[in-house]
This record gives structure tokens, sequence and C-alpha cells, in this order.
């Protein structure tokens, strides 16, 4: 049987019901926080669903991974930098990054940066 995370967040705050937040500090990431919303825990082996925010000033890790990953903008703004370009990102925007490009989100507003990641499980 499947899972369903209703939402509980409210004001700015969002959240699921049975998701941990997680400290997201990883190789000079400042700022975040990660839920795994979907993920190996869930019965899913095919990919996992992640939520990261991250505070005004900070940025996620400059980093490059084997497997591919779709990012959905939920809130907030971001400058983009994906292999030699740089982009200006917000809600509503969908981001695919292929193998093995490097790439990092840094926060570039007021608010918080808030997306959903698909990746393939790791939880």
């Amino acid at each position: 049987m499947g899972v369903l995370r209703r939402f509980t967040g409210e004001k700015g705050n969002y959240s699921w019901d049975g998701v941990e937040v997680e400290a997201y500090d990883a190789d000079g990431a400042v700022g975040g926080s990660r839920q795994v919303v979907i993920g190996k825990r869930d019965g899913a082996f095919n990919f996992g669903l992640r939520y990261y925010e991250i505070a005004p000033g900070g940025q996620t890790s400059f980093d490059r991974h084997h497997h591919d990953h779709g990012v959905y903008v939920l809130r907030g703004t971001a400058r983009l930098m994906m292999g030699p370009a740089v982009y200006d990102i917000g809600p509503g925007d969908i981001v695919y990054i292929r193998p093995n490009e490097q790439h990092q989100f840094e926060n570039a507003g007021e608010e918080p940066f808030g997306f959903l990641c698909a990746v393939p499980p790791r939880d």
C-alpha cells in the first residue's frame, strides 16, 4: 500500500505529517534543512522526493552526483549555477540536472528558498 503525507505546514512553514526535519549542512551548504517526503522507508525503490529549504543568505553545496534529478521550486528565489550557466529562478520553475553536472542553489531573496527534489532513493 502507498503512503499519504498530509501537508501540515502553515504560515510559511513547509512540513508534512510523519516527516522529520533534518539539518542540511553537507559539503559547504549553509542555512539549509531537508525533509525526506518519500523514500525507501515508504517502499519507494525507484525514486525519492525531498524538500529542501535554504535560509536567506544560504546555499546548497556546490556539487555533482552520478544520478540525475528534478527540482520544482515552491517558494522564494535563488541563483542557480548549473554547469557554466547561471540562472535566476523562482516559484513554479522546474529544473532538470543531468548526471555529473555541477550545480548549486544560492538563496537570492529575503525569504526562505524551498524546493522539492526527485532523486534515486538513498534514505
